[in-house]
């Protein structure tokens, strides 16, 4: 994670396009908004948009704005593009975005002009783009659903937010830090955790990552009364709180076998990671065959999805 910020905080000293990655949850959102706000562009627009959110019929028009009479009903009527000239545009969930408003999007990146949709004229834009995406970006391509062009074109600078079963460590910080604020927001006064249910919150693989913990904490911060201290197992929901039941019933044999799985997934990834995601270099680093490399990375993923 301090790789992640360091990177972060270099990405502020230009205006160069960042592609973030990383699960849902992970915080993309946070760190988009950190390189705006840190940016020599930071009294300029800040405008996000969830490509995966919006028809694409729809989408073309918002993004890229409309001419009068373009269709009917239609007024002249700047895109996200158009106002966040000068600053920054998010465009969320990328992956997402139809091809062919890829190439389109593409040809705006390149040229730093924008067409309204029905419109002959071109408007210059300058708009630093910062995309986001909930799969690995290599994958993307791979399967299609992103032109490869345009991850080139976005991948100048590429930031990996990894997911919170990743960094363990974190868990404890951010538990206390959402006490915090949820105490804050609700006028409690909830000073601990019971070192039981922090056990638990360490070995959640948190399929919903940061996201998910957030949320966790504040169902339970709505069930404690008001002049309790300290957060327990039982202010959890009946779905959480039962993993601390069969935590409590499981033999320390079946504790060490999911332990060493966690470790394996944890490996496997940030090999792939270091070798950006390129599965026969990863295998011949790790002395391992590509058959069996993909093969565990398969695995792995469908336990993740089966889960979330």
């Amino acid at each position: 994670m301090m790789q992640v910020i360091n990177d972060t905080k270099r990405a502020t000293r230009t205006s160069s396009s960042v592609l973030l990655y990383g699960e849902t949850g992970t915080g993309k959102e946070l760190f988009a908004e950190s390189i705006h706000s840190g940016s020599t562009r930071s009294d300029k627009p800040y405008i996000t948009q969830n490509c995966a959110a919006i028809p694409e019929q729809l989408l073309e028009s918002i993004l890229f704005g409309t001419a009068n009479g373009a269709f009917t009903g239609a007024k002249d009527k700047p895109g996200l593009f158009e106002q966040a000239h000068g600053g920054t545009l998010l465009l969320d969930e990328i992956n997402s975005l139809p091809l062919a408003l890829q190439a389109k999007l593409l040809r705006v990146l390149q040229d730093k002009t924008v067409r309204r949709v029905g419109g002959t004229r071109d408007v210059v834009v300058d708009v630093r783009i910062i995309a986001s995406m909930n799969e690995e970006p290599d994958e993307a391509v791979e399967n299609g659903v992103m032109r490869k062009d345009l991850y080139y074109r976005l991948n100048v600078v590429a930031i990996r937010v990894p997911p919170l079963r990743e960094r363990a460590g974190d868990i404890d910080l951010l538990v206390h830090a959402f006490i915090h604020k949820f105490n804050d927001l609700f006028k409690m006064h909830v000073q601990s955790v019971d070192p039981k249910l922090l056990t638990i919150l360490r070995e959640h693989d948190f399929p919903g990552n940061v996201r998910e913990l957030e949320h966790l904490i504040e169902g339970a911060m709505n069930v404690v009364d008001e002049d309790e201290k300290v957060l327990k197992i039982e202010h959890m929901p009946n779905y959480f709180a039962q993993r601390f039941r069969r935590h409590e019933t499981r033999k320390p044999t079946e504790v060490f076998d999911e332990y060493m799985k966690r470790c394996e997934s944890q490996f496997l990834q940030e090999s792939l990671q270091a070798y950006g995601g390129n599965i026969t270099k990863t295998a011949e680093a790790i002395g391992m065959s590509r058959q069996n490399l993909q093969y565990r990375l398969k695995k792995i993923k469908q336990k993740r999805d089966k889960r979330s």
